[in-house]
């Protein structure tokens, strides 16, 4: 017979990456951690890991055990939830990767999943490669600008993000309205800048434009167009909200990157990840929808 707190500590392990990390998270040493998965193998008369190249991965039967798992732990969870509240629940910490050229733009819609979910704490970081930053087991979900979906991930397409060229009304009082492109000052990427977006905003650009600025964030490019320095590509999704911006460019639809949250495809999500995504995505996606 199968024991459940050896499936448990095999969750983890998984999730974990390794059994180091595993002990470290069921607070137990990493001793203890090897034996319990022996023991579980034991009892399910297979192997449940294989090594490959990128390190340990479960095999095709330990794929099943872990689903088997997974909805155990989601059963148990709802029932503890039902018995005495989430309020009782114990916090538990969710590591989020954020792509950098998102900024601070969805941290509204962060906000309001923690006022409604109290007991998981977001630990937030951007990052110029969320993607690998969740390969890696840096964090649990990454919210990604990617198209395809990159290999050993999976997740939900929350939407296209797309660009065009903004100049805030100062600007554009003082140079003119309805130019042609070439006719205003741009903010550009730096080279030495991290955000992939931006630099494929750049490769519209003749070498003739005109340059009133480099800059290498997101923040700095939206603020540098917002307060006057130049016109800038910037996310229509957040552009069109702001009341002292005009396009000055059609729609890019080339320039068009998917927004995605993205996890693991060969680890169980736990609760707080599955709560995660269920609640994010319609979020997320509002938030395009009415932009």
């Amino acid at each position: 017979m199968i024991d459940w707190d050896n499936l448990r500590f095999f969750l983890t392990a998984v999730r974990a990456g390794n059994y180091t990390a595993a002990a470290k998270r069921l607070r137990v040493d990493r001793t203890t951690v090897g034996r319990r998965l022996e023991r579980l193998e034991h009892q399910a008369g297979v192997p449940l890991f294989e090594q490959g190249e990128e390190g340990y991965h479960p095999t095709a039967a330990g794929r099943r055990v872990l689903g088997v798992a997974d909805q155990i732990e989601a059963l148990i969870a709802g029932l503890g939830t039902d018995l005495s509240g989430e309020s009782e629940a114990e916090q538990a910490e969710l590591r989020i990767a954020i792509a950098t050229e998102l900024g601070s733009e969805f941290l509204p819609e962060l906000a309001a999943f923690s006022r409604s979910h109290p007991n998981i704490r977001l630990r937030m970081n951007t990052s110029g490669e969320p993607e690998d930053d969740v390969i890696t087991r840096k964090c649990e979900v990454g919210l990604c600008l990617v198209d395809p979906i990159p290999r050993h991930l999976r997740g939900t397409r929350i939407g296209t993000l797309r660009q065009a060229g903004y100049a805030s009304h100062a600007y554009l009082e003082a140079r003119g309205h309805g130019l042609p492109p070439q006719e205003y000052e741009w903010v550009r990427c730096a080279s030495s800048s991290r955000v992939r977006a931006m630099k494929q905003w750049d490769d519209i650009f003749c070498r003739t434009i005109r340059v009133s600025a480099y800059v290498d964030s997101w923040p700095a490019l939206k603020q540098s167009v917002e307060q006057g320095l130049g016109a800038g590509f910037l996310w229509t999704f957040v552009a069109d909200s702001i009341a002292n911006l005009d396009r000055v460019t059609p729609l890019h639809e080339e320039l068009g990157t998917g927004l995605h949250l993205l996890v693991r495809d060969d680890v169980p999500m736990d609760q707080p990840t599955r709560t995660f995504l269920s609640d994010m995505a319609p979020r997320l996606s509002q938030r395009l929808t009415y932009a």
